[in-house]
């Protein structure tokens, strides 16, 4: 096979994880206390380099879990976008593609690897900019909290960090920390079923579809 030279230069590639999990009512992201330099000592989302033959998808999974201990699945992660913005990375020029794991609600973490310290943290205050994260992370938070609004709207997937079954007003609980405004009850749950987002488990109990119903279907 031809060997092939590119003349180009190339950025090195990275991936994120924004890890969250719904517990006591309230949604939380897994946050680093990095470890190295730069920005040792500074919060940070958990992630890292992308190795040769690996995709990104991939390489999420592996450095969440070698610095959180947690292991997500591929069903679990959802890509947000890729950041490449000049300077975001003082020791090179660096792409990374940034992905959300939506975890159990038992979902327990510790610090390994690169990771001084992990904390779990509310997701309201960071959307609210309440904490100083390194890099270009909270830019991330911020890209992935619109994705996630839009996503909700659509998907089921959100309602896979509830636990299962789960009331209509779990959903509300979650559906408000998302969005920032009080929900009435009978609307929102009037609208889950219409959207046909999730099927009944038992008296008052739901679940999240696997996917959703095609309205020509």
């Amino acid at each position: 096979m031809r060997q092939y030279k590119y003349e180009y230069p190339r950025p090195a590639l990275t991936a994120d994880v924004i890890p969250l999990r719904w517990y006591k009512q309230e949604l939380q992201v897994l946050l680093i206390r990095r470890a190295q330099d730069p920005f040792k000592n500074q919060w940070a989302l958990p992630g890292g380099f992308v190795n040769e033959n690996e995709t990104p998808l991939l390489a999420a999974i592996r450095e969440c879990a070698e610095e959180t201990s947690i292991e997500a699945l591929p069903e679990q992660m959802v890509e947000v976008a890729c950041f490449g913005t000049k300077d975001r990375d003082p020791r090179s020029w660096t792409v990374s593609v940034v992905f959300v794991a939506l975890l159990d609600p038992n979902a327990e973490a510790m610090a390994q690897d690169d990771a001084k310290e992990v904390c779990w943290y509310s997701w309201q205050k960071l959307v609210q900019g309440q904490e100083d994260l390194a890099f270009d992370h909270q830019d991330m938070i911020d890209k992935a909290h619109a994705l996630l609004q839009k996503e909700s709207l659509t998907s089921p997937k959100l309602l896979g960090l509830l636990e299962k079954p789960f009331r209509s007003r779990h959903a509300r609980h979650l559906y408000r920390q998302l969005w920032g405004d009080s929900i009435s009850p009978r609307a929102f749950k009037a609208w889950l079923k219409k959207v046909d987002l999730v099927e009944r488990s038992g008296r008052a109990l739901y679940r999240a579809k696997s996917k959703l119903r095609l309205p020509w279907v």
